[in-house]
């Protein structure tokens, strides 16, 4: 019978950790479609993975729900008044400042973003007091896996997700099933995965959120649904 010991599972310890980043890094490192990325992305490939960050936390509980609507709220009305006071403008003040500012973006395309990010927020608010444990943590999901999409994007990542499953032999779940309670494990890297996969788990390694395999397909199955209904809209 073959145990969690003498398994690919490392247990969610400061050792454990540190040697499954190891060989998440490794794992990078050795897929086909990160050998065919670009070099000069290669180069500098792990760097730009530790920037990327995710909006909002994989923790969408009952109880957060309220602080977190004040502080989203706050900052919808912050974009909201930011917008209007642009809106506000004499033309030549618009004319004057976008001239002092040629290098950044115009005060109607900042106008724009504004406008777009409190629909966003105002959307986000809508969905955790609609059900604070299923529209809410979806809707987030696919926040984060659409955002996390289209930085991975920018690296020659593509979301294909079709062969992320997890093969767990019936002997080894049983043995996971019994140590749940006392030891926490992360996922098994011995496992075929699309490079896609490699980098939500490492992105979500480096903010110190769970890696869980279940939450990073979820992740990216969610985003890529929102980038896919965003596209044919």
């Amino acid at each position: 019978m073959k145990s969690v010991e003498h398994s690919e599972y490392m247990p969610d310890t400061e050792v454990g950790r540190s040697l499954f980043r190891e060989r998440l890094i490794a794992k990078i490192q050795q897929h086909r479609d990160f050998k065919a990325l670009p070099q000069e992305i290669q180069s500098s490939f792990f760097e730009e993975l530790a920037e990327l960050t995710l909006f909002g936390t994989n923790n969408c509980s009952v109880e957060t729900h309220s602080p977190r609507i004040r502080k989203l709220e706050k900052l919808a009305d912050s974009y909201r008044r930011v917008a209007n006071s642009i809106a506000l403008l004499s033309e030549i003040d618009e004319l004057l400042l976008d001239d002092a500012f040629q290098h950044s973006m115009s005060l109607q395309q900042q106008k724009k973003l504004m406008r777009q990010l409190v629909a966003e927020v105002d959307g986000l608010i809508g969905a955790m007091r609609q059900t604070p444990s299923g529209t809410s943590e979806r809707f987030s999901l696919r926040l984060q896996g659409a955002g996390l999409l289209k930085q991975l994007g920018k690296l020659g990542v593509t979301c294909k997700i079709n062969n992320d499953f997890q093969k767990i032999d019936q002997d080894d779940a049983v043995q996971r099933e019994k140590s749940e309670g006392a030891q926490r494990f992360l996922p098994d890297l011995s496992q075929s995965m699309t490079l896609a996969m490699l980098c939500a788990m490492l992105v979500l390694f480096n903010n110190g959120q769970v890696v869980e395999w279940s939450y990073c397909r979820r992740l990216l199955k969610e985003g890529k649904k929102h980038l896919d209904s965003a596209t044919t809209e």
